[in-house]
C-alpha cells in the first residue's frame, strides 16, 4: 500500500497552512494515492471489466434496488403529472439563485413536491433493452460509472400529508415505501450536527443518500469509491436544484454520528452506508413574504 510519508518528510520544513506536514497522515490523501492509476492499472481494469460482462453478471446488475417488501407504499405516480412552471424556472435562473436555505417557517410538504424531489433527482428516466444479455437497463437523472446506480434515497417526514417517519423511495415502482412510523426529531436532533445553524426542528423532511459499495466495486474495484462519490455529488445537486425549483429551501449537512443514522434507515453500516443528508423547508423569509403580501 502506498503511503505519503516520504512527502511529509520532504515538506516538514514547511510552514505554511497547507502541505503535507499538516496532511501527511491523511487517510483520504492515503486513499487517493492507493486508487490512482497507471497504464498497466488501466489494463488490469479492462480486463476485470470485460469479465463482468457475463451474462447472468448483467442481468443481475441491471436490477440495482433494495426493497422493503412487507412495508406499506404511498404511489407518487399521479402527482408527477402536476408539474409547476413560470419564468422563474429557467435552467439558468436556477442555478444562479441555488442558495444553502437554513431557516425554515412550518411547512407540510406535499406529495406533489415529494414525487417532484424523489423522481427528478434519483427516478427512472428512461430504459434500453439490450439484446446480448437480455436485461433492460434502467437510466437515472445521474451519470452513473457503468450505469450500476449504488445509491439509494431514504426521506424523514417531519411536516407532510403522510405519517412522521422513514420512507424509502423505490424507483421501479415509483413509490415511497414507508418503513418506520416514529417520531425521529428528538434523534436527528442529537445525531446530526445541524443546530443551531440549521433549524431542524421546523423542516419539513431530511433527505438520507446512501451507497452500497459491492454494487460498483464488483466491477471497478477500490476506485469505485470515486465513482460513487461523484454520484453522490450529482444526486445532492439535483435534490438542491430541485427544491430552489419549487421554492424550498435546502441545506446539505456533512457531520452526523453515520452508525446511528444508519440504524434507523436498516443499513448496516458495512456494505450500505449513509454518505449525504439534506434538509428541506420551507425558507422563512419567502414563507413571512407570503403572509405579508397576502
Amino acid at each position: 500500500m502506498k503511503t505519503i510519508k516520504s512527502k511529509a518528510l520532504i515538506a516538514s520544513l514547511d510552514s505554511g497552512l497547507y502541505g503535507a506536514k499538516n496532511f501527511g497522515e491523511s487517510l483520504a490523501l492515503i486513499f487517493n494515492e492507493n486508487v490512482k492509476f497507471d497504464k498497466f492499472l488501466i489494463r488490469k481494469q479492462v480486463e476485470s471489466i470485460q469479465s463482468f460482462s457475463n451474462k447472468y453478471v448483467h442481468q443481475r446488475s441491471c436490477q440495482p434496488y433494495k426493497v422493503f417488501p412487507t412495508s406499506k407504499e404511498y404511489d407518487l405516480k399521479p402527482y408527477l403529472k402536476e408539474m409547476p412552471g413560470s419564468e422563474k424556472t429557467n435552467l439558468f435562473n436556477i442555478l444562479a439563485k441555488r442558495r444553502s436555505g437554513r431557516a425554515y417557517s412550518p411547512y407540510s410538504i406535499s406529495l406533489n413536491e415529494l414525487a417532484l424531489l424523489c423522481h427528478y433527482s434519483y427516478g427512472i428516466s428512461g430504459e434500453d433493452f439490450n439484446k446480448e444479455s437480455e436485461a433492460t437497463l434502467r437510466f437515472r437523472t445521474v451519470p452513473s460509472a457503468g450505469a450500476l446506480y449504488p445509491l439509494e434515497l431514504y426521506v424523514y417526514l417531519n411536516t407532510s400529508v403522510l405519517p412522521k417517519g422513514i420512507y424509502h423511495y423505490s424507483p421501479n415502482k415509483s413509490v415511497l415505501e414507508f418503513i418506520k412510523e416514529e417520531d425521529y426529531m428528538e434523534y436527528l436532533r442529537e445525531n446530526l450536527v445541524a443546530e443551531p445553524f440549521v433549524d431542524l426542528q421546523h423542516c419539513s423532511c431530511v433527505f438520507f443518500i446512501t451507497s452500497f459499495f459491492e454494487r460498483v466495486l464488483i466491477k471497478y474495484g477500490d476506485r469505485g469509491y470515486r465513482f460513487i462519490l461523484q454520484e453522490v455529488g450529482f444526486l445532492t445537486q439535483n435534490i438542491s436544484l430541485l427544491a430552489e425549483f419549487l421554492e424550498l429551501g435546502s441545506c446539505v449537512l456533512g457531520s452526523y454520528v453515520d452508525d446511528n443514522i444508519n440504524q434507523i434507515l436498516s443499513a448496516d453500516g458495512t456494505f450500505e452506508t449513509v454518505q449525504n443528508v439534506i434538509v428541506i423547508g420551507k425558507n422563512k423569509e419567502v414563507q413571512d413574504d407570503n403572509v405579508t403580501s397576502k
